[in-house]
């Protein structure tokens, strides 16, 4: 009997550890090892594996699995992640420095501006300026008028005159008034001297140029009858000029009075002039820019009213600033994500803002990051893929839209004959999808109409993140570095070639309303 007791007790162990077996590789078969990389399909998720290769379904490229319970974290052993190529660069605190560049022309200065005009009926008798473009002199003649008023009051200013000198040269208020109404008409001290010189009374009377310049316009021939306020010539000074050129809203914390400017023109190649900025509008125009204006000295001649310029504005933002590198960023154009990297290998996604951007191709970051971490500069379109396919697999789901440059909206995948089978492109909107429709372009893509926010890139209408512009069609701009998928339902766009995170696929270049290059 007790022989009978120990053989069963000996099965039962043996059956408990057939049992603890089998659980056990289960478990190993289900959930990933510690220290170990698994790696999956990103077209069928049930594909799990403990090295890198293809998947057996469709063949593309398996990518690495996160572990899901680190809420978006990612963990990548380092082998992977030098076969990712993944780079990062320190977050910093640093001056910003910029230069804007603006376009305008050569313009006459206002204060040199002047008109010439008449403040009597009369005729024009003789001109002794007859063209445009002419260069005159301060007190140059310029033309004579002959006024039956202006006779009469010279007339009146002897009688006042002479009375004046029969009073003991007591000045009367009759010769006072008489004086100052020739002066309100512009006749000269020495007209006016001359006439009591010699008590002869002029029949025309001389206008003269008020400065030195060129005449910019001539609105009176000989014999042409004139009135009070009519305008006669316009002469401009030319020794300094204005440059007034045009800044966009997004440049003005780098615009500032006195700032330093280098102007070129192309008429004068070769040629640069030094200047400084004078004046900045308080108001935008129509078109979104900011006025500003700089002075020029033109002793010599070289500028032209009217002439196009070209502006370098060269500007420091005061104060050190927190930045990134700007190839740091994921920009969706609805958010801003970096990566973040800690040292156990792990790559947390960071929504960020940033501010304005300096020559060295870094940006000043607001909000999201501190001082001295590290934040991932090549890779993180890669990364970037992999958190929103661990995200979709913990929630029992797809992948979602991608936060970064490489947009990711929903697919389905269905398999056969262990060839790849994409659904048409998905997007929430049904008004986009007939406009896709209507134009044939399976892309739809949408960038700034700034060329210098061309690197953001969205699926679709939306804002810019750097200057707040709606987004406009790629083929309404003269962005010609556009990267996509050549599969388009896999809705992958970057300004830059690469791999598509996706199917494992060569960027292709993509041209708008064409299609893309094979």
């Amino acid at each position: 009997m007790n022989k009978i007791n120990t053989y069963i007790l000996l099965a039962l162990l043996g059956f408990a550890t057939v049992i603890a077996v089998a659980s056990t590789s289960r478990a190993e078969d289900s959930t990933t090892v510690a220290g170990q990389q698994l790696w999956t399909c990103g077209m069928h998720p049930q594909i799990i594996s403990t090295e890198p290769g293809l998947c057996p379904i469709c063949h593309m490229k398996l990518v690495p699995k996160k572990d899901a319970s680190m809420s978006g974290t990612i963990v990548i052993d380092p082998v992977t992640r030098q076969n990712m190529g993944i780079k990062t660069e320190s977050v910093r605190m640093e001056t910003l420095d910029r230069t804007v560049q603006a376009f305008g022309r050569v313009a006459v200065p206002d204060p040199n501006y002047y008109t010439v005009n008449v403040k009597v009926n009369g005729w024009v008798e003789k001109l002794f300026v007859n063209e445009e473009g002419e260069r005159v002199f301060r007190n140059q003649p310029l033309l004579e008028i002959y006024s039956p008023d202006l006779v009469t009051a010279q007339k009146e200013y002897l009688i006042a005159w002479q009375a004046a000198q029969q009073a003991s040269g007591v000045l009367t208020s009759l010769l006072a008034g008489a004086e100052e109404r020739l002066r309100n008409w512009d006749v000269s001290d020495d007209q006016i001297n001359g006439l009591r010189e010699t008590g002869e009374v002029n029949r025309t009377l001389v206008l003269r140029s008020p400065t030195d310049g060129v005449v910019l316009k001539k609105m009176v021939d000989p014999g042409s009858r004139v009135g009070p306020g009519m305008s006669l010539y316009q002469i401009g000074n030319l020794a300094d000029v204005w440059v007034k050129a045009f800044v966009y809203e997004q440049d003005l914390p780098f615009v500032q009075l006195h700032d330093a400017a280098t102007v070129t023109v192309p008429n004068l190649p070769g040629k640069a002039f030094s200047s400084h900025v004078i004046y900045v509008a308080p108001v935008l125009n129509n078109e979104r820019q900011v006025e500003i204006r700089l002075s020029l000295d033109n002793a010599v001649g070289q500028l032209k009213p009217d002439m196009y310029a070209e502006v370098a504005l060269h500007s420091v933002l005061p104060g050190e600033r927190l930045t990134i590198p700007r190839a740091a960023v994921i920009n969706s154009g609805t958010r801003q994500v970096a990566y973040v990297a800690s040292g156990d290998n792990t790559f947390e996604p960071r929504l960020v803002t940033t501010g304005a951007a300096g020559d060295n191709d870094r940006l000043e970051v607001k909000s999201g990051l501190a001082a001295g971490e590290q934040v991932v500069v090549s890779g993180q379109f890669m990364l970037d893929s992999e958190s929103r396919l661990g995200e979709a697999l913990a929630a029992g789901g797809q992948p979602s839209g991608a936060m970064g440059g490489m947009t990711m909206p929903s697919t389905d995948t269905k398999s056969s004959d262990n060839m790849p089978q994409h659904t048409e492109h998905v997007h929430g909107d049904a008004a986009m999808n007939h406009e896709m429709a209507a134009t044939g372009d399976p892309y739809n893509i949408y960038t700034c109409p700034m060329p210098q926010h061309y690197h953001v890139l969205h699926y679709g209408p939306g804002t810019c993140p750097e200057c707040g512009m709606a987004l406009v069609p790629v083929s309404e701009t003269h962005n010609t570095e556009v990267y996509v998928c050549p599969m388009p339902q896999d809705s992958v766009v970057s300004d830059k070639p690469g791999k598509c995170p996706v199917c494992g696929m060569d960027l292709v270049k993509y041209e708008p309303g064409g299609g893309h290059d094979r």
